[in-house]
């Protein structure tokens, strides 16, 4: 392809991004229609940087918001699905969390790996101080439908650990 092709090809797809994204007030990799009810985002970050932006719902994210969100999002785009100490903040012993909200991190880590496992997102974290760190989840190409990919996300279980149990 000729370079003066690619370079009008590439204009006319970030117009359309741009356009889309202003009619919608919302991330590129969400579409209304599909996600009426679910919480809105806020988009960090600064793309002209070379710094992918990443998403961060405006209520504690859950299983559903991020199994939705792994089978809606564009390639590159990333989620914060916690912010703090996973291991403090799962712990019964070491967290001021309420029980509701240790299981609802814990699930949501669980399921983030199982999307990991499956190949639909890479994770990492980004330290913000001592013991606080932001944990996100970038989504990787998959040639699955969304659809495929909800059912696949919220039907598969962690594989199973190699340790023994003494």
């Amino acid at each position: 392809m000729s370079e003066l092709r690619k370079k009008s090809m590439s204009t006319r797809m970030n117009e359309r991004d741009q356009q889309i994204s202003s009619e919608n007030a919302l991330p590129l990799n969400i579409k209304l229609s599909e996600f009426q009810g679910l919480p809105s985002f806020q988009s960090y970050g600064d793309s002209e940087r070379g710094s992918r932006p990443f998403y961060t719902p405006c209520v504690d994210v859950t299983e559903a918001i991020l199994c939705d969100w792994v089978a809606s999002a564009q390639v590159g785009h990333c989620i914060q699905y916690h912010e703090g100490l996973l291991l403090r903040d799962r712990s019964e012993i070491s967290s001021d969390l309420s029980t509701k909200d240790r299981a609802r991190i814990h699930s949501v880590a669980r399921r983030a790996w199982i999307a990991c496992e499956l190949g639909l997102v890479h994770l990492f974290s980004q330290k913000v101080d001592d013991d606080h760190y932001r944990y996100m989840a970038m989504r990787s190409s998959s040639p699955l439908k969304p659809p495929e990919i909800r059912t696949q996300l919220r039907i598969a279980q962690m594989a199973p650990s190699n340790r023994k149990h003494h």
